[in-house]
């Protein structure tokens, strides 16, 4: 005998719960018409019979596909994909369908919008975070509702942003350097075509304008640990006693640089990174950094664009990033 694998659907519902097609239809869209009892009889139906809304269905009724296009136009490496993995665990939770496209980082040559988003997308995230955003996402986003996420400034006039507060992390990290007592603090800046890097530098530039210290900055090529080590050989012993790098790994070859000449961490030098990468507390001394939520801003492009879906305003949200004190410092 071949299983029933017939979906339940409203009519079910409203049989199995004693009410109207039309009261099951309100529950299920969470209108608040419907009495209490009577949403509790019909929620316990569902439970009991499986039901599954038609997406299909759903979405044809708003002349929306149900459909998300994730773009992302940066490496997927640490924070970037646990923001990746977030956006597509809430869609999924939304009962959205999701397709991505993957732009190939340091790409040249300008692709085009109709290869990147599918005719049936209804909304578009983007994960970016390049200082010059290329030109495509701004036709992306004047057709398509778009959240864009890593930058918050200098938006196309249709879209909205989500980004770490990178420069209130950095004012974080360089306060609590000359807090400890350091003020001949070097700044190891990331690679500046990103916005990340940018605005840590700006916030680096910002404390140390307020405390009337010397800004000392040394531009990394990549964000990787050697490119730091590189930087740090060319610094005297003695020149300095702090170091606020723009991540974690630019950190870890501060420290690794600096141990191979044995100066004392945190005795004579002081670091900071940013980001908390998973083994920063493992470090060894354990790495004083900039903690950044990158889950949460997920769940916030998801939020956002759900209400641009909705017909509703979304507005550019920055998440606060907080200062996780180990022993580096």
């Amino acid at each position: 005998m071949k299983p029933n694998l017939r979906r339940a659907n409203l009519r079910d519902i409203a049989e199995a719960s004693g009410v109207s097609i039309q009261t099951v239809s309100r529950v299920v869209r969470g209108v608040d018409v419907v009495a209490e009892t009577t949403k509790q009889r019909v929620m316990e139906a569902i439970q009991r019979l499986n039901y599954q809304p038609n997406l299909a269905a759903r979405s044809l009724s708003a002349h929306r596909t149900g459909a998300v296009h994730v773009i992302d136009a940066v490496p997927l490496f640490h924070g970037h994909a646990a923001t990746f993995v977030a956006i597509c665990q809430q869609l999924a939770a939304l009962d959205l369908h999701i397709s991505t496209t993957v732009v190939p980082f340091g790409l040249t040559d300008t692709p085009d919008p109709r290869h990147l988003v599918p005719l049936s997308a209804d909304g578009i995230i983007i994960l970016g975070g390049r200082a010059e955003p290329p030109s495509w996402v701004d036709e992306i986003a004047s057709t398509v509702p778009t959240v864009i996420v890593g930058r918050v400034h200098e938006l196309p006039g249709t879209s909205v942003g989500v980004a770490m507060d990178h420069k209130e992390g950095a004012r974080q990290a360089v306060r609590h350097l000359i807090e400890r007592g350091s003020r001949d603090i070097v700044h190891i800046a990331g690679p500046l075509d990103w916005m990340d890097a940018y605005l840590r530098l700006e916030g680096y530039r910002e404390v140390c304008a307020e405390a009337g210290l010397t800004e000392r900055v040394l531009h990394a090529r990549s964000w990787d640990a050697s490119a730091a080590t590189e930087l740090m050989s060319a610094l005297p012993d003695g020149d300095f006693d702090g170091v606020f790098a723009a991540n974690d790994q630019l950190a870890l070859g501060c420290l690794g640089a600096l141990q191979r000449r044995g100066v004392s961490i945190p005795g004579q030098v002081r670091v900071v990174g940013f980001d908390d990468m998973a083994g920063a507390d493992a470090l060894f001394p354990a790495l004083t950094t900039v903690r950044q939520d990158f889950t949460r801003v997920g769940e916030l492009a998801v939020d956002a664009l759900k209400l641009m879906l909705a017909g509703e305003k979304a507005t550019t949200a920055v998440v606060a990033p907080s200062l996780i004190v180990r022993e580096s410092t």
